[in-house]
């Protein structure tokens, strides 16, 4: 959803009526860092599988 918001950022343009999301500059670099940041730790992440306890 955030990195669809930042490619909408950059699509849509801030004086047009399609942009019905009042996104600004910031907002554009705000979603695509939290869109990089989730996709880093979903890929670390699921490299370690949960370890089972005996």
């Amino acid at each position: 959803m955030t990195t669809s918001m930042w490619v909408y950022g950059l699509i849509v343009s801030q004086e047009s009526s399609a942009n019905f999301v009042p996104l600004n500059t910031a907002d554009n670099w705000l979603h695509f860092v939290l869109g990089v940041v989730m996709i880093a730790l979903g890929v670390l992440l699921s490299r370690y599988p949960a370890r089972k306890h005996a």
